[in-house]
């Protein structure tokens, strides 16, 4: 006899379905539409404040409320701008932009332990690497959107001619209004305009060589004759600035040396210069033991390579500048800050006893390159001298790569970048320059267009295929 079988019991319903996994919270994506209009207007921003950066000066830089003012402001904007682009990951494998970063991350190792003694001076002093921030937000925005390459060099065509008929205007009200110049009223001694010459005299070459290499539009004699005066007014006063331009000039030159524009800013400025030294033309410079005059720009020139036998004060700022260096190189190479600077914060012309002005406003040595060695050590000398040598491989590489493909829009491209680079690092080299925002954000602008246009002529070659962009003869 069979045994009956137990009474079947109901199945438990979670026993038979497949565990449920709890769902990661969706992180709410701005549109794409509104995210496009956002980066192209932050672009726009971007590109005027280069634009009055470089013929503002510095007076334009504190525009805005302390300790907020429109360069940070821009910045600021600008974070938010690069979380929006789709390829801000891929962006950040590029070898510039990881070194980039490494040297951003050691400069707040050495800025953080300083924060509570020295507050937003540490903070002004860390922005010689912190405005490489601008390098990462261009480089993805362009790598994001190649069409904006093409719109940036349009944009700078127009900056170039507005530059020329500005600035000898703005030097002019300068000179005459001299200490009468209004100040902005949240900043000591800080005039609405507030010119530097070497920091002209950068924009001066970069917009030759952007002539040289074929971008400029219009053949005009004034543009030269602008070009030229520029070159005279910012020359007599800065031996930087002069070799700045000189430098800009001669890598656009080297590249492209059958620009007939090369050959007509030469006899013009040699005209000019000539007509000078002829009529003796002497105008005293505001603040400045110089003068504007043709004596005046062949002492800076000779002055470069050899002593100015005592006049005005050349061989003195000249000796000011060495001496500092070497005691930097002292006290980081061959002494005990070589692993760690100094960091950032302390006021290094006060530290080592090369301070000039009563009011301590001098921060810095007149040169970039020994500014990150003297805050940060050898390895912070080391990352600096890596991002610049990844950048100029990058375009470097670029220009042959473009050369090869008969590519001659890119190639000059390229051109410009280096061209541009060699006078703002020159400039830098004997200035407080990237300090600042003058020479900061233009110099990490050109840094962030260079290796993402090496990336875009590899991945969108398209992008600057224009026939309103192509070089021309001129």
């Amino acid at each position: 006899m069979s045994r009956a079988l137990p009474p079947a019991t109901p199945l438990d319903p979670s026993a038979t379905r497949t565990p449920r996994v709890p769902r990661t919270p969706r992180v709410p994506r701005v549109p794409a539409a509104l995210a496009d209009l956002f980066t192209r207007r932050w672009f726009a921003l971007w590109g005027v404040l280069l634009a009055m950066l470089a013929i503002g000066g510095r007076g334009f830089a504190y525009v805005g409320l302390p300790p907020l003012f429109v360069s940070e402001i821009t910045l600021a904007l600008g974070v938010a701008v690069f979380l929006l682009q789709p390829r801000w990951r891929q962006t950040l494998t590029q070898p510039t932009a990881l070194l980039i970063v490494a040297l951003m991350a050691l400069g707040l190792a050495r800025t953080a332990p300083y924060l509570g003694t020295y507050r937003l001076d540490a903070v002004r002093d860390y922005m010689l690497v912190g405005y490489a921030a601008t390098a990462l937000i261009v480089a993805a925005v362009v790598m994001s959107r190649p069409d904006l390459l093409a719109a940036a060099l349009r944009r700078y065509r127009t900056f170039a001619k507005a530059f020329l008929l500005v600035m000898p205007v703005l030097w002019l009200l300068f000179q005459a209004a001299g200490d009468a110049m209004p100040t902005w009223p949240w900043a000591d001694n800080i005039g609405v305009v507030e010119l530097k010459p070497g920091d002209a005299a950068v924009h001066v070459g970069a917009v030759a060589a952007f002539a040289v290499l074929g971008f400029f539009r219009g053949r005009s004699l004034l543009w030269i004759a602008l070009l030229c005066l520029l070159v005279g007014i910012t020359g007599a006063v800065t031996r930087a600035g002069l070799v700045s331009f000189a430098l800009a000039f001669g890598v656009a030159f080297a590249l492209r040396p059958r620009s007939r524009w090369a050959t007509r800013v030469v006899v013009v400025m040699a005209t000019l210069v000539a007509f000078a030294a002829l009529t003796d033309v002497r105008i005293d410079v505001h603040d400045r033991a110089r003068e504007f005059s043709a004596r005046q720009l062949l002492l800076n020139v000779t002055s470069t390579f050899a002593s100015a036998d005592g006049t005005g004060d050349l061989d003195a700022t000249k000796t000011w500048r060495l001496e500092w260096w070497e005691k930097v190189w002292g006290y980081t190479v061959d002494g005990p800050h070589r692993w760690a600077g100094k960091g950032f914060g302390l006021n290094l012309a006060t530290d080592d006893g090369f301070q000039v002005f009563n009011d301590g406003s001098l921060r810095s040595p007149h040169n970039a390159h020994f500014n990150v060695l003297a805050r940060t050590g050898l390895p912070g000398l080391a990352l600096w001298v890596a991002v610049n040598a990844a950048f100029l491989y990058a375009v470097a590489n670029g220009y042959f790569r473009a050369r090869q493909r008969r590519e001659n829009t890119w190639a000059m491209f390229f051109a410009f970048l280096l061209a541009y680079y060699a006078a703002l690092t020159f400039n830098a080299s004997f200035d407080v320059f990237f300090e600042g925002p003058m020479g900061g954000v233009w110099f990490w602008s050109v840094v962030g267009l260079g290796f993402a246009a090496a990336w875009v002529f590899e991945h969108h070659p398209e992008a600057l295929h224009d026939p309103d962009l192509t070089p021309r003869e001129g």
